[in-house]
Parts: C-alpha cells; structure tokens; sequence
C-alpha cells in the first residue's frame, strides 16, 4: 500500500506538519484579529442598542402614563362641568316653573282648573 511506504513516510508527515503551522500561524495573526475587532464591534452595538431599547421602553411609559393621566383630568374636569350645568338646568327650571305658577299664568291656571272641574262634576252627574 503506498500510504505506508517508509520512503515516503517521514516527508509526508514533514510537509503536513510545516502546512498545518503554517496556516494555524496565518489564522492567528490575520483572521483571529479581524474576527475579534468583528465580535468586539458587534458587541457593542448589541450593548448600545440594548440601551436604546430601555431608553425607548422608559420613554414609552412615561408617555403612556401622561396620557392616560391627561384623558383621567380632563374626564374628571368634563364631569364636574357637566354636573353644574345639570345642576343649574334643574335650578333654572324650577325657578321658571315657579314664576309661571306665580304669574298671571297662575290665574288663568285656577280659572281652568275651576271650569274642568265644573265640567268634570256635571258630567259625573250624569253618569
């Protein structure tokens, strides 16, 4: 078998170990520095972009709380508004119904009231 000629042998062996060195000497001088610096920038701009993402997130929140603060005053501030004016509706409608009652209306009021019921009562008679 050639593989294990002894001639051979010893050269075979030489060669492979002079190529072997030499290309693990040529990966540690020029790729292995280059794949660092790669790894190391990539690193960074992992760790960069990191802390951009929890500034977002912070940023984000604190939005979302002044907003939902803001809508929280302005529903409170809307309501209390619209409970006066419902409060001053009613005050203003019972005052009205009162000078109603009290005015000149009040008098036509009993005069019908007075008519009906003679008119109620002549035909509940009849009846």
């Amino acid at each position: 078998m050639p593989q294990f000629d002894k001639i051979t042998f010893f050269t075979q062996i030489f060669w492979l170990t002079i190529i072997f060195f030499g290309f693990y000497f040529i990966m540690l001088q020029v790729f292995l520095p280059k794949i660092a610096a790669v790894l190391k920038t990539r690193k960074k701009k992992l760790s960069i972009g990191v802390d951009g993402v929890s500034i977002l997130n912070k940023e984000q929140f604190a939005t979302i709380t002044f907003r939902n603060n803001f809508v929280q005053n302005f529903t409170n501030i809307s309501k209390n508004n619209l409970t006066l004016v419902v409060s001053a509706s009613v005050f203003w409608l019972l005052n009205s119904v009162l000078e109603i009652n009290i005015s000149p209306l009040a008098d036509a009021q009993s005069s019908y009231l007075t008519i009906s019921g003679d008119i109620l009562a002549t035909n509940h008679s009849e009846i």
